[in-house]
């Protein structure tokens, strides 16, 4: 089959074993993708010359490509994704294409999370090549002040699979395909973007992400706010010091200190449940444009939760200054004592912090109750 003609063809075959001829030998594999420069990803890959595995994804260009044809069942090798079976696979494909041929089942997830995401409103890239855009893109991250991350894939962590990472700046998202490119993606520039201490990255419990850079990648990352830690110090702050009894999801997040919707922000269950049904949805190529939108609005108001955050940190600060200035203030001369303070000596204003914090604590004894462990239970308030 001559790619140039085939594409179409080509892309009626993702999922399906193929054999590609190159200009020095041959291979076989699963196809993923297709793309537009005539680039085609296989998995799986088999060296037919050498009759050993290729490791990961492999990519072959276009200009390479001798000839590409279609493998029968019979003679495919390795023809399951990793870790999938082939009913998983079915069960995948017969969700990714449910909303196209049953529009009216209410009960189906993929149509559900379409649903809701469908009147939000986001501008993100698809980096899935090292051609094109990837260098602009590494550009324009090297000179961000601040972005923030997200992560998809199977069990992240250190023995995980890393499927996409999702960078987001104030305008624009980018979803980076690891699974097909594989390793390159942080050595040519991802990589120092990541580890740039210039940049603060804002992301949502960071642990598993930081687990599988570091000890699959080689990346160190540097400069976090993690906007649950966030969420847990605001909670302290707020209650004179307890801890509550959970972490917060990004969802409750959103609609604590954003003020989002439920309806803007309930894809975010959806897709756990998704994840749930089937645990590989992430590996599956091509990727359909709910999805990416899905990763591209999980990011999406991460930088916005981080300054909202940080407003509440400091509201303590904010009104102690009040205090402080008000105290001094021109109109209130006539109630001033004139009483010459050392500079030194610590203003009456500024020793109300604790007396705060005691008021805050005993409001939070009457409001919350306690779990065995010592900790507020925050979804449960006192009756009273």
């Amino acid at each position: 089959m001559d790619l140039a003609s085939g594409k179409c063809i080509l892309n009626d075959l993702i999922g399906k074993t193929i054999k590609i001829t190159t200009t020095n030998r041959c291979f076989q594999g699963i196809l993923f993708s297709v793309h537009a420069d005539r680039t085609v990803t296989l998995i799986k890959v088999k060296d037919l010359k050498t009759g050993e595995a290729v490791r990961g994804p492999r990519l072959f260009f276009g200009p390479n490509i001798l000839n590409v044809e279609p493998v029968e069942e019979s003679k495919s090798v390795g023809q399951e994704v990793e870790g999938e079976t082939s009913e998983e696979r079915s069960r995948l494909l017969s969700l990714k294409f449910a909303h196209s041929n049953h529009p009216e089942e209410p009960s189906n997830i993929l149509w559900a999370i379409k649903c809701a995401v469908d009147n939000e409103e986001v501008v993100y890239t698809v980096i899935d090549q090292f051609q094109a855009a990837f260098q602009p893109t590494i550009l324009h991250l090297k000179s961000q002040k601040v972005i923030s991350l997200g992560a998809a894939g199977l069990n992240l962590g250190r023995y995980g699979k890393l499927c996409w990472l999702q960078v987001a700046t104030r305008k624009h998202v980018y979803l980076f395909d690891i699974l097909t490119m594989g390793p390159g993606v942080f050595k040519n520039g991802l990589q120092v973007v990541l580890e740039d201490k210039g940049i603060l990255k804002v992301i949502h419990d960071g642990r598993w992400l930081v687990d599988i850079l570091s000890h699959q990648y080689s990346v160190i990352l540097n400069n976090v706010f993690d906007t649950q830690v966030g969420d847990v110090y605001l909670f302290s702050m707020e209650t004179g010091g307890f801890l509550p009894h959970r972490t917060s999801s990004v969802k409750e997040c959103l609609t604590r200190y954003l003020n989002m919707p439920a309806t803007q922000v309930n894809f975010l269950n959806i897709k756990q449940t998704l994840m749930k049904e089937i645990p590989n949805i992430w590996s599956d190529r091509p990727m359909s444009s709910t999805l990416l939108k899905v990763l591209a609005l999980e990011v999406l108001h991460l930088l916005d939760l981080r300054q909202a955050m940080l407003d509440d940190m400091f509201a303590d600060v904010t009104l102690l200054v009040n205090s402080y200035l008000g105290a001094h203030c021109p109109r209130r001369a006539d109630v001033l004592e004139r009483v010459e303070t050392p500079c030194s000596q610590l203003p009456k204003e500024l020793q109300q912090l604790p007396v705060l914090q005691q008021m805050r604590r005993e409001s939070a004894l009457k409001e919350y109750n306690f779990n065995s462990q010592g900790f507020l239970i925050r979804a449960e308030k006192k009756k009273p």
